[in-house]
């Protein structure tokens, strides 16, 4: 029994300590919504892995994108296509560069 408890101990500790890295990195990505209504913000969901696994839009970029005239079918497959890059993890001006060649090729209400 006292080895249950032991375990059972360390996998909660184990897990909050996951959950408190994963906390501190959100804090990170995502900038303010709302600071500048001109700006797409480009925040994408990452998950622990390194490998592109959970990779997708987070809520703010593909609102930005439809503020700006793509409609929310069109905002979540461009919100898709940046975030699930493998290229761009972790390099934001790739990203970035990612997200004006598909808006030149594709700009909104088209």
């Amino acid at each position: 029994m006292k080895f249950l408890a032991t375990t059972g101990a360390a996998l909660v500790l184990s897990c909050l300590a996951v959950t408190a890295v994963s906390a501190e990195q959100l804090k990170r990505i995502p900038t303010k919504p709302g600071t500048d209504g001109n700006a797409i913000t480009i925040s994408c969901f990452r998950g622990p892995w390194s490998q592109v696994i959970w990779d997708r839009p987070n809520a703010i970029f593909v609102e930005d994108l439809v503020k700006i005239g793509y409609t929310y079918p069109q905002a979540h497959a461009i919100g898709e296509r940046v975030c699930r890059d493998e290229y761009g993890q972790g390099e934001h001006e790739y990203m970035a560069s990612t997200l004006r060649k598909i808006m030149a090729t594709t700009p909104p209400g088209h």
